[in-house]
């Protein structure tokens, strides 16, 4: 399978102070987030729309908008008879059995923003179905959707470079609900772009936007459709619409797709599609064999059946070429390798390979969240992988669990060292890294800040290791993550659904707000000053248990050298010796304990550091940096 959907593919491609008192943000409100310029993306840019390549099916199933006509096709083998019925001229037609237990039909007069079902005959009965290849619903109709008539008004933006990405996790339905609502939409999030622009971010991960069941605000983790947006999001337009301006603002979309599982419910549309469910089983789609039909949340997809594969990776193809989406992160990969990361799942392992070369030959990036430290992830398919370009990595949980605690004594710094230098293969920048996601905040979980303080979750203890473990997200290797309001230090735990995000911490957190800022202007190294931040590099200069700091130093070529001091004791050093590989001037590129990101911290660098020809650490040179409590400070050349 992975053979023929590459080459297919390429023939297709060729043609922290003094506490501040309870209930108060001692950051003060601090400048503001700049304004929004607009809400349209700019003119300009396709021609008119050329014909979107073939997917890797090599069929056109579902509802296809041809001259005049819509072909409608579906597969259902135990069906012994279907016909496509909607409001259009010409219902109920009837479909011709073809070849692989489908069926076909052309429906003159059938145009986009037609609604239809199919209706399937099997022994004796009908079954009114929705289309498993629906791009868009409406109630229990499919809308027939042309990704054509879209006018783009940016072009692909192309593959990013991994190294210099900055992702920010984002719940369409609690991000930026519209006035009146606790329900966000596509349309409602475009309005808050903007700020995800100033902040710097250069990746927008939603959370899983289609079709699922339950609230109509749920967090999407139990999937209805595979190519239909979550009606009460918007339309298939409208996530165009959002994709097109996010590109506008330089940010390109991710989508967070759940191939493990659909939803458990017994009339989920796809359970028992053609009749034919013998023992209770789910239906053509799914497994039939015991040991591999269920996971917890509900049926596993058949990876092994012919029809099933493409079935998913056509749905992969569809988000990549019809939404313009620009990578993926695959939920939960150890339920489809295998069984919660054990033994293997047919058909698992290469339905991932095939999935991972279509989307990189179509210029996307890839992650998995499987957490089971499995180096073969992130190995490429010609070497025996499965392609991922980087897999979610347990960074955060090591980082979080050493710094939450108030017990400075308490603290070891085992897993500190480790989150700094694991790997896979040897290529740290195949971590996705994290301090928060939807899982750790959600699941009976709370923000970090809250952990760390939970009477008061902006009090400085909460604002000084809260920022300790964002420094350290955006300066060890690896793809960092944001988790939606975590910027401007939210609180609270991420239920489901969700209440709406409270923007009002943008401004009263502005200070925490534009230090996130300045930390991930370093890693992307915007101002060209941080350069050692984007490569693989990192070699761990000073650990001192007593002192509880660690001191690293990042590389990507001879020169752009990056040294990070972090230390996790409430005490400040007014001189902390670390060893550096040059002599001269090191400049303070950021400085967490600076009173511009809160009136309550303590200054304690004040400008330029000379190293000094003293061996120190293995190094030739010796820093001396002025180091304040609960801080990190970031040098370089």
């Amino acid at each position: 399978m992975r053979s023929r959907t590459l080459s297919l593919t390429l023939a297709l491609l060729a043609a922290c102070g003094s506490p501040a008192p309870p209930g108060t943000a001692a950051d003060g409100p601090g400048p503001a987030i700049t304004p929004p310029a607009a809400t349209s993306a700019p003119p300009a840019a396709d021609a008119p729309p050329e014909p979107l390549p073939a997917p890797p099916s090599g069929l056109s199933m579902g509802a296809n908008v041809t001259d005049g006509a819509t072909d409608f096709r579906v597969w259902a083998p135990a069906a012994t008879a279907a016909r496509v019925e909607g409001d259009f001229p010409g219902s109920p037609a009837a479909m011709a059995r073809e070849d692989g237990g489908r069926f076909f039909v052309r429906v003159p007069g059938a145009r986009a923003g037609h609604r239809y079902r199919y209706v399937l005959e099997t022994a004796g009965k009908e079954l009114a179905r929705l289309d498993p290849y629906g791009r868009q619903i409406d109630g229990d109709r499919n809308v027939v959707v042309d990704p054509l008539a879209y006018r783009w008004k940016t072009k692909p933006l192309g593959r990013a470079a991994r190294e210099g990405l900055v992702v920010y996790e984002l719940h369409i339905g609690s991000f930026a609900p519209p006035a009146g609502s606790t329900v966000g939409t596509f349309e409602s999030a475009i309005a808050r772009l903007d700020a995800l622009a100033d902040l710097g971010v250069n990746v927008i991960e939603l959370m899983p936007v289609h079709a699922f069941g339950g609230n109509p605000n749920g967090w999407g983790y139990n999937p209805h459709s595979y190519f239909a947006p979550k009606p009460s999001y918007g339309t298939a337009d409208e996530l165009r619409h959002f994709i097109d301006e996010a590109h506008a603002r330089g940010i390109r979309v991710w989508l967070d797709v759940v191939y493990n599982h659909v939803d458990g419910w017994k009339s989920m549309p796809l359970r028992c599609f053609d009749g034919h469910c013998p023992k209770g089983e789910a239906g053509v789609f799914f497994f039939g064999d015991p040991a591999y039909a269920s996971t917890p949340w509900g049926p596993r997809p058949a990876f092994d059946k012919k029809e099933v594969r493409d079935f998913l990776l056509d749905s992969v193809h569809a988000w990549l070429v019809e939404m313009r989406g620009d990578g993926f992160r695959f939920d939960s990969t150890s339920n489809v390798r295998a069984l919660d990361g054990k033994g293997d799942v047919p058909g698992g392992r290469d339905f991932l390979r095939a999935a991972n070369d279509w989307s990189h030959q179509l210029g996307a990036i890839s992650t998995a969240e499987d957490l089971k430290g499995e180096p073969s992830l992130t190995r490429p398919t010609g070497d025996g992988g499965l392609g991922f370009d980087a897999q979610w990595d347990g960074f955060g949980w090591s980082v979080t669990e050493t710094l939450e605690g108030a017990d400075d004594d308490a603290r070891t710094l085992d897993k500190i060292v480790w989150a700094l230098t694991s790997s896979y293969d040897g290529d740290p920048m195949r971590r996705v890294l994290f301090t928060e996601t939807h899982d750790t905040v959600g699941n009976g979980g709370v923000r970090f800040n809250q952990k760390v303080d939970a009477a008061d979750p902006s009090s400085w203890a909460a604002r000084k290791r809260s920022t300790l473990a964002a420094a350290l997200l955006f300066t060890a290797p690896g793809v960092p993550v944001l988790f939606q309001g975590q910027e401007m230090l939210s609180v609270g735990t991420f239920s489901d659904p969700p209440a709406p995000l409270d923007w009002s911490r943008a401004q009263s957190h502005a200070k925490i707000r534009a230090l996130y800022k300045r930390l991930i202007a370093l890693r992307k190294n915007v101002d060209g000053t941080t350069g050692g931040l984007l490569g693989k590099h990192v070699k761990l200069v000073q650990r001192h248990d007593q002192n509880k700091v660690v001191a690293f130093r990042r590389w990507s070529a001879p020169g752009d050298d990056v040294i990070v001091l972090v230390n996790m004791r409430n005490k400040a050093y007014t001189r902390y010796d670390v060893g550096a590989p040059t002599g001269g001037t090191w400049k303070v590129r950021v400085d967490t304990d600076a009173r511009a990101w809160s009136d309550d911290f303590g200054d304690a660098t004040s400008g330029d550091v000379v190293a000094v020809a003293a061996q120190k650490d293995g190094e030739p040179f010796s820093l001396p940096v002025p180091l304040g409590p609960y801080s990190a400070v970031v040098l370089s050349r």
